[in-house]
């Protein structure tokens, strides 16, 4: 049942944000996990990795936050926040008195200053900067006084609320570095500050920890924000929880066993794991929730690029339509949800996510595997067959490639492994590498790789949050990051996010959304594979946990504390 909406209470001249989960009991240690070999950055705005963006949430907070029941935009380090011309104008009201850990006001000149000269001069490493362009334009963002800060853009733009919501900088730390810092050394510095070899006295915060010690490949500690700007129906202030602890795993299983034997309160449990952890639920101190499928997208990718004498062949293989469609045609995802996900699961073909508002349900349900139609779609592409039974292209060559995944989540690996049997009987050749995780970006980034099987968070309200995949100039365009000539259907996926992006009706936003996940499902530049069940085994002694499809489960950290 959804909890009262926060209201603002006044206690000595500073307007708190008070919440109505039940009153709790302040101290203990929540223990949690990351997976691979640990943060690339404390720096969040520097962050494009997801185990650094995450630890960064807890340090970091926005001026919005998603209800968790609702999804609706609701203030958070805002107080309030006013409407103006269609949308075009967002006047926001901070909450005064709040502070950052270091007792420094958080004003509108940090909000100013993270908009200005993080996100808007190409700082920031997430591609939330490309978000923000609106044909050619940025948004303006000025200060009106030390608590009001007008946000405008040139045309109505729907997502710019929602997107209100990044992170804030603390312009006291951050400014004097650019001021010493020349303008050419500027990104380069900007990356390396706050990194993982900082000393934690350095950080400041606004969220509800704290970075306290980080152990490298073992642990990230967060010690409690004792000037959190969050308090409870008696008017303290949260967190409940004095820390926060991290510890660096490899894997699911690893994860899965530490949670069994009581050192890890929250896991994620995989298709496989499920029947095993049901069982035991049973007889061991802690519950099960299904949340439903997730929110973010697995996918097998093709490096589209042709710039580059190595994978000359590869190129030509991967930019041949009928090749992927002959791929994609081949892959049993039924057998992925039944034998990795242990039936938990669904397979999944659309650009867009099962739950997504934007769902485009008449191509949802997607097609079975069918070796027949994956060999005359070969054919059609120029492919044949040698004596051996190998598939040759027009040159000969035989066709052979290697998938690249994280070495960190076996259930990626698992997948290969099905794909990789698949084609086979296709006559390809499919070489499977797991890497480390940090490896496998930094490969990704520049090129060289040929396929990988990964996955993006994704959401469930905003198709745009992912427009940095699909646009042009999109940080995440990964199949293809190099100067290219666009392909048509590129350009048109760019112009339905520039068009929707200025519709604020839901059902015409929607037409256009469907046509940008017609045009991914023919042409494949992501081969979708499946979508899991989000199941999560809570440790019983945590109490104030109210999970919702939204909010997932521990969303609400400064209420939750053990009992």
């Amino acid at each position: 049942m959804p909890l009262q909406k926060p209201k603002t209470v006044i206690i000595n001249n500073t307007e708190y944000k008070q919440v109505f989960d039940l009153p709790g009991k302040f101290g203990g240690t929540l223990n949690l996990s990351v997976f691979g070999s640990g943060p690339k950055t404390f720096n969040p705005w520097a962050s494009a990795d997801n185990t650094s963006s995450t630890l960064g949430r807890l340090m970091f907070d926005g001026l919005f936050e998603d209800n968790p029941d609702t999804g609706e935009v609701v203030p958070h380090l805002a107080k309030s926040y006013e409407l103006k011309d269609e949308g075009k104008t967002i006047i926001v009201k901070l909450r005064k008195g709040i502070k950052w850990s270091d007792g420094v006001s958080i004003t509108s000149d940090d909000v100013v200053f993270t908009w200005n000269e993080i996100v808007f001069s190409g700082l920031e490493s997430s591609g939330f900067q490309s978000l923000c362009l609106i044909d050619g334009k940025y948004p303006t963002v000025k200060k009106i006084d030390d608590t009001t800060v007008e946000f405008m853009t040139h045309v109505v733009f729907a997502p710019f609320l929602r997107q209100i919501g990044y992170q804030i900088a603390p312009k006291h730390i951050f400014e004097p570095l650019f001021k010493n810092t020349p303008k050419k050394d500027l990104k380069k510095v900007f990356l390396s500050f706050w990194s993982t070899n900082t000393k934690p006295g350095d950080f400041v915060s606004s969220g509800p920890y704290k970075l306290l010690r980080y152990v490298q490949g073992e642990r990230i500690e967060f010690t409690r924000n004792p000037d959190y700007f969050v308090i409870n129906t008696k008017n303290e202030k949260l967190p409940y929880l004095n820390s926060i602890i991290y510890t660096i795993v490899q894997d699911s299983t690893l994860e899965l066993f530490k949670f069994l034997a009581g050192e890890i309160d929250v896991a994620s449990i995989r298709g496989e794991d499920v029947g095993l952890v049901k069982k035991l639920e049973k007889k061991k101190n802690f519950y099960t929730v299904n949340l439903g499928p997730s929110s973010g997208t697995e996918f097998l990718v093709f490096n589209l690029s042709r710039n580059t004498v190595n994978r000359i062949s590869t190129a030509e293989w991967f930019n041949n339509l009928y090749f992927r469609q002959a791929v994609s045609h081949a892959i049993d995802r039924m057998a992925i949800v039944d034998n990795v996900l242990g039936g938990v699961g669904k397979p999944l073909f659309t650009a867009e996510s099962l739950p997504s508002i934007y769902l485009n349900k008449k191509i949802a349900d997607g097609y079975p595997q069918d070796f027949k139609l994956s060999r005359k779609l070969l054919i059609k592409g120029g492919f044949k067959w040698n004596e051996n039974g190998e598939l040759t292209d027009s040159k000969n060559k035989k066709v052979e490639f290697t998938i690249l995944t994280n070495a960190e989540n076996t259930t990626r690996q698992s997948i290969g492994v099905i794909i990789q049997d698949d084609l086979k009987k296709l006559g390809i050749k499919v070489n499977l590498r797991p890497i480390d995780f940090n490896t496998l970006i930094g490969r990704s980034d520049s090129g060289d790789w040929e396929a990988i099987i990964i996955g993006f968070t994704g959401g469930f309200f905003e198709p745009n949050e992912g427009a940095n995949v699909w646009k042009l100039n999109g940080r995440l365009h990964m199949f293809d990051q190099s100067p290219h000539k666009p392909r048509d259907w590129e350009i048109e996926i760019d112009r339905i996010f520039n068009d929707a992006t200025k519709v604020v009706d839901f059902n015409t936003r929607k037409k256009l959304y469907d046509r940008y996940q017609e045009i991914a499902y023919k042409q494949l530049p992501f081969i979708y594979l499946t979508s899991p069940l989000r199941i999560f085994a809570l440790q019983n002694n945590l109490k104030n946990i109210r999970p919702t499809v939204y909010g997932g489960v521990i969303y609400n950290l400064e209420s939750i504390y053990k009992k």
